[in-house]
């Protein structure tokens, strides 16, 4: 059994029949106030992970935003005849303040956080790049080695515009510097910067790392 601990949340000012979403503990929890008290959920549906913090309470149960599946917003339980039901934590209120019962997380070291061990290594120490639905894992890597000390990550608002300057940052720096994006168009966007990163330079420099998350699988066209 995983060993789980107290924590405190701060749903904000929560009225009845209300629900909102707090990250604590290091996962997303959909708090819900109904007339029997609090409740919280894991945010993540069972259904297809649609984000139960974004939904709405209707007849009695949180309904998910993305496939309206119903779920009791203390138990978890969905309606009788459907099998699914979302992970419930226990609620606590005390000293004035909420308190919700959640796993105690584990430090782990998952593949992006080697491949960003790879890049500093490398001698990379500044990535350029935009965050987005594809490139979370690799994102949340990136953040830690920041807080660590290890590199820095500087947001752009265009793939290109980060393209554009990792090949400014190597060209005046001598040093490589990495500029990442989303899969799909963000990733061809980064190719606006291709032809600056290999133009010659009075000094010696590195072209820049460009890297993106693929998908795993090929979607079908048909």
């Amino acid at each position: 059994m995983a060993e789980t601990a107290w924590y405190e949340v701060d749903p904000g000012p929560l009225e009845l029949d209300r629900i909102a979403t707090v990250v604590v503990a290091g996962r997303a929890v959909c708090i819900t106030r109904t007339a029997d008290g609090y409740g919280a959920l894991d945010n993540r549906c069972p259904h297809q992970g649609g984000p139960l913090g974004d939904g709405q309470i209707e007849n009695g149960y949180v309904i998910c935003p993305w496939h309206g599946y119903e779920y009791n917003p203390c138990s978890g339980r969905p309606p009788e005849g459907f099998p699914d039901a979302a992970t419930a934590y226990a609620v606590e209120e005390r000293d004035g303040g909420l308190f919700v019962e959640l796993p105690v997380p584990e430090e782990r070291v998952s593949l992006m956080d080697q491949v960003v061990d790879v890049l500093t290594d490398w001698g990379i120490d500044t990535v350029f790049g935009m965050v987005g639905h594809s490139n979370l894992g690799l994102a949340e890597a990136l953040r830690k080695a920041e807080a660590a000390g290890r590199l820095r990550f500087i947001g752009i608002r265009h793939e290109g515009a980060a393209a554009f300057a990792a090949s400014g940052y190597a060209k005046l720096t001598g040093r490589p510097a990495a500029c990442f994006s989303i899969a799909g168009p963000g990733a061809t966007n980064l190719l606006t910067g291709l032809s600056p990163s290999r133009g010659r330079c009075r000094r010696r420099c590195w072209g820049p790392v460009r890297s993106r998350r693929s998908r795993s699988r090929r979607r079908s066209t048909r």
